[in-house]
């Protein structure tokens, strides 16, 4: 799980392309769970699955989308086994939810580009401009 980085160094040899050519999707406990947040390029932060990432690929100059795991209704003492545990139930829905947000988000990207799905998706859901945004239209 946390050495996550050298499968995917081995498959940007076998398919030959640029670090800043992936698009990596991977949870996020930091996130609310469901939400998704979507970045050009970035540190690890805590991660140990993207710390693997970077320092096998060499480089940490490439898209990545985080869907939040955390669920502010759970307590999270230990991460691991959080994080290890099966979801189920409206949990599972909303990491569904996700999930389908960061394909649509990968296809955006590579349609338009990564800017232009930042705009649009990593508005938060309750965000005041998403509400004068979503009035203003006809």
């Amino acid at each position: 799980m946390n050495d996550s980085g050298r499968a995917v160094r081995q498959l940007v040899e076998k398919i030959d392309v640029a670090a800043n050519e992936l698009v990596l999707i991977y949870d996020d406990i930091d996130l609310p769970l469901g939400q998704i947040r979507i970045r050009p390029q970035g540190s690890s932060g805590t991660h140990r699955g993207m710390k693997s990432v970077i320092q096998w690929v060499g480089s940490k100059e490439f898209p990545r989308i985080r869907i939040g795991i955390h669920d502010p209704q759970r307590r999270v003492t230990d991460i691991t086994r959080y994080v290890l545990t099966p979801m189920r139930g409206k949990r599972f829905e909303r990491l569904q939810e996700g999930v389908h947000q960061a394909v649509e988000a990968v296809f955006s990207i590579v349609e338009t580009d990564i800017h232009s799905t930042m705009n649009r998706l990593n508005r938060r859901k309750n965000s005041l401009l998403l509400a004068e945004q979503e009035a203003a239209k006809p």
